[in-house]
């Protein structure tokens, strides 16, 4: 039986969608453009068989669960009470420093397009609250947030995309043969590091969910969903931009959405737009934060469910979140106080991170409790 807090694979992945924009939007167009060229188009589509595979093992993984189990779960589960809180440890700092992250990026974005003479950290501490804020509430209120916030942000996604296609030059995109291959495998990686992240984040989720978690076929649906917005981005950017330009820019997606007129006489909405990015922003950081302080009730042996608690109260291991939150907030204060360190962290730093926790330990639990026969 459901309770008043559970939720369904199909209202999880609009959560996904979402929360996929952020990196989409900050590292794919660039990153594709400058590994690839003029081939950048076929990055994303070159992806989708490693993702289709990735998605497979996930729900493969979650299946051996079972119902009313996370990836939190399994850690304990497969590889025991010793690494298995180890390793919880490991995966909460891992979103602390990614919610730091976040929040670092999307004050640079305001910055860079709107406000060029604001303080990131006003932007940090604003965005950081209000996402401690959604994760003090149930986990549901996310996925609620997400499904009244979708339709407008796909809204105005599509619509910029449609009207740039007035301003793409087919010689941006075009000729492309047989050695652009290893270029678009390369440029990939990028495809399945913006897309790889918020799966296996999901998957802590899952404890809170009312039925067997992340299936496969909704899950490849969502795949399919992600590459074809993938694709369409790095036409609309590259095809306006060109690929020299676009591998340049710090956010192609905006600088887009600057040169943009609509209906010939409304121009100037990036304020409008990226203002609206913010809810995936406030989503991504919300989810992580989740992810993080479950991770740590999980460790310490605590009640992993506090769900209807009151929003302010420290009991029931509640002072976990703000732990967590409170950390997001002051790493990403000084996290990348450079253009340069920025670019470190965006391109070196968090992607090989995120690859590392995709790849390298959420297998490792698989194949420790194939071994010892837990899964």
């Amino acid at each position: 039986m459901k309770s008043d807090y559970s939720f369904t694979t199909n209202q999880l992945l609009g959560l996904c969608s979402l929360c996929f924009l952020v990196p989409a939007l900050r590292l794919f167009p660039a990153s594709a453009a400058e590994l690839a060229g003029r081939a950048c188009s076929l990055a994303a589509p070159a992806a989708l068989p490693l993702l289709l595979a990735y998605v497979y093992f996930l729900s493969r993984l979650m299946q051996g669960a079972g119902n009313g189990k996370g990836l939190g779960e399994l850690c304990l589960d497969c590889l025991g009470p010793g690494p298995g809180k180890g390793l919880l440890f490991l995966f909460a700092l891992w979103y602390v420093l990614y919610g730091a992250f976040v929040l670092r990026t999307g004050a640079d974005r305001l910055i860079t397009t709107v406000y060029p003479y604001a303080s990131p950290r006003f932007f940090v501490v604003t965005t950081g609250l209000l996402s401690l804020l959604a994760a003090l509430c149930p986990a549901r209120t996310l996925v609620r947030t997400a499904k009244l916030a979708l339709p407008a942000v796909l809204g105005f996604l599509f619509l910029i995309l449609i009207y740039s296609l007035f301003s793409i030059n087919r010689y941006n995109l075009m000729p492309v043969g047989p050695q652009d291959l290893v270029p678009v495998l390369k440029a990939s990686v990028s495809a399945v590091n913006v897309s790889v992240g918020v799966l296996y984040t999901s998957c802590f989720l899952a404890v809170k969910m009312g039925e067997q978690p992340l299936r496969f076929s909704p899950c490849a649906l969502w795949l399919l969903f992600a590459t074809v917005i993938l694709t369409a981005l790095n036409v609309a950017i590259c095809g306006s931009f060109g690929p020299a330009l676009t591998g340049r820019l710090a956010h192609p997606f905006f600088s887009l959405v600057r040169g943009t007129v609509f209906f010939k006489s409304v121009e100037r909405v990036e304020a409008l737009v990226v203002s609206l990015w913010l809810f995936p922003d406030f989503l991504v950081v919300g989810l992580v934060l989740f992810a993080g302080q479950y991770c740590l009730r999980l460790a310490l042996g605590m009640e992993p469910a506090a769900d209807g608690g009151k929003i302010l109260s420290f009991q029931r291991g509640r002072w976990l979140i703000w732990l967590c939150g409170l950390g997001c907030i002051l790493l990403g204060m000084f996290l990348a106080p450079s253009p340069s360190s920025m670019d470190f962290w965006s391109k070196k730093v968090i992607p090989w991170l995120n690859l590392g926790v995709a790849f390298l330990i959420v297998p490792l639990i698989y194949i420790v409790g194939k071994w010892r026969n837990r899964l």
